[in-house]
């Protein structure tokens, strides 16, 4: 059961990561859509956008298997992990630069989620 609640934390940080990459390709097709209802109604029909909720919702049911088996004050830090993702994301599939300092952050915020989890015994 302790392998499957890991297993399905992993899986809570890259639907995160999806779920915002998703959401970020969706607006980015959109552009400069109308506002108002315009603006909402080009990001109900966005395909994209759709996927990335699709993800958050199984995100979601992951997340409270996970809470149910482990103890929040553990998984909870961990989930910073995402920021990382969302950096690498944004790096293969939007194009975007990172700079040294952000990689270094990411680094830390690594580092920390893994003493985070190493305190769990």
């Amino acid at each position: 059961m302790i392998a499957l609640a890991w297993f399905l934390f992993g899986l809570t940080v890259a639907l995160d990561v999806f779920g915002q990459t998703m959401f970020k390709l969706g607006l980015d097709r959109i552009g400069d859509a109308p506002s108002g209802l315009g603006f909402w109604r080009a990001v109900a029909t966005n395909p994209w956008i759709f996927a990335g909720l699709a993800g958050y919702a199984v995100e979601a049911a992951s997340w409270m298997f996970v809470l149910g088996h482990a103890p929040l004050s553990v998984v909870g830090p961990m989930a910073a992990l995402s920021y990382v993702g969302a950096i690498v994301a944004g790096r293969l599939f939007l194009g975007e630069r990172a700079g040294r300092r952000r990689w270094l952050a990411a680094g830390l915020i690594t580092i920390g989620a893994g003493l985070v989890g190493a305190s769990l015994g």
